[in-house]
């Protein structure tokens, strides 16, 4: 492996001290619970690998390329340290070495693929582009550039993008989170709720605010990586299973690494639409911008949103 690229962000990888406070709010660290998960295992990695102290491995790279590029371990740095970035120099540094591994990556596959180009123009990061095969043009993912962010595996009308299930982000285990509160314990509660929250902008607030305990909450809370990964196809799977609403708690425009509640916004208005056409209230579908502290305007917003779906009552009923 050559290191030469990741020599320059030597002095940021002294200045790290260790703190800890980067992983706070990392997902990963959250679901997994190994320091080599969070923001600061990273940089220890990539520190050994500066000093020869470790050899690359498929481990180490599985690691690396496990990323979600949300930045709030950067926001929450005092000593500033541009973690992403220099991770995205260990990636390419192991990529080059030979360790193709996918980590959190989108992936396409190929017999599924129409070249549509959809997930092109939804992927802020610029990591989707078209190759040309024999017959056709298909979209091809960049690993080295690819966030994470999964936008593009709910945009995507031929469900050709994947991401490796474990992470609790993909569409099924969204979907799987859902129907665990329909079967589950609160299963008699009503009116049937489901709240879905950005990971970067509400979650990390839930462990140190004012909101009640998880009993208190008026619907449960699922967790994802981005809106923008809320496909309107998910809405309409949990309304099938019973739900009677949906809320969708986003980062406001402006505030998403990723651009996804902007693209949770055009869904979701579409989505109205389309349930207009099915002779179904829009009000069941409620987006509210949500910034990361504002866990009161959150609970009022479920509060609300609860009170209006006892009146509606549940879907044909």
């Amino acid at each position: 492996m050559d290191i030469t690229a990741l020599k320059k962000w030597e002095n940021e990888l002294n200045v790290c001290i260790r703190c800890g406070y980067c992983y706070e709010h990392c997902h990963l660290f959250k679901s997994f619970h190994w320091e080599s998960d969070t923001p600061r295992g990273k940089l220890i990695l990539a520190y050994g690998l500066l000093t020869g102290e470790l050899q690359p491995s498929t481990y180490i790279a599985e690691k690396i390329f496990e990323c979600f590029y949300c930045k709030n371990c950067e926001k929450s740095c005092s000593a500033k340290v541009p973690v992403t970035d220099i991770l995205t120099t260990v990636k390419e540094s192991l990529f080059s070495a030979g360790f193709d591994v996918d980590g959190v990556s989108a992936k396409v596959i190929e017999d599924l693929c129409s070249g549509c180009g959809i997930c092109i123009l939804d992927c802020k990061a610029k990591a989707i582009s078209f190759k040309q095969t024999d017959d056709k043009k298909q979209a091809d993912v960049d690993k080295i550039k690819c966030q994470g962010c999964g936008i593009c595996i709910s945009a995507c009308p031929s469900d050709a993008i994947t991401q490796r299930e474990g992470f609790g982000v993909s569409p099924q285990e969204l979907l799987s989170r859902v129907t665990d509160f329909l079967d589950g314990e609160q299963s008699d509660i009503s009116p049937k709720v489901i709240t879905f929250c950005c990971n970067w902008s509400v979650y990390p607030e839930l462990q140190f605010s004012i909101l009640p305990e998880k009993e208190e909450i008026p619907s449960p809370i699922v967790i994802t990586m981005c809106t923008g990964r809320i496909a309107p196809e998910l809405i309409l799977q949990a309304f099938n299973r019973g739900v009677w609403g949906v809320l969708i708690a986003a980062c406001p425009i402006g505030e998403c690494e990723h651009d996804g509640n902007y693209i949770a916004l055009k869904r979701i208005l579409l989505l109205k639409q389309m349930l207009r056409q099915f002779n179904i209230d829009s009000e069941r579908v409620r987006l509210e911008w949500v910034a990361s502290g504002e866990s009161a305007k959150l609970r009022n917003a479920m509060n609300e949103f609860h009170d209006k779906l006892a009146k509606l009552g549940p879907i044909g009923g």
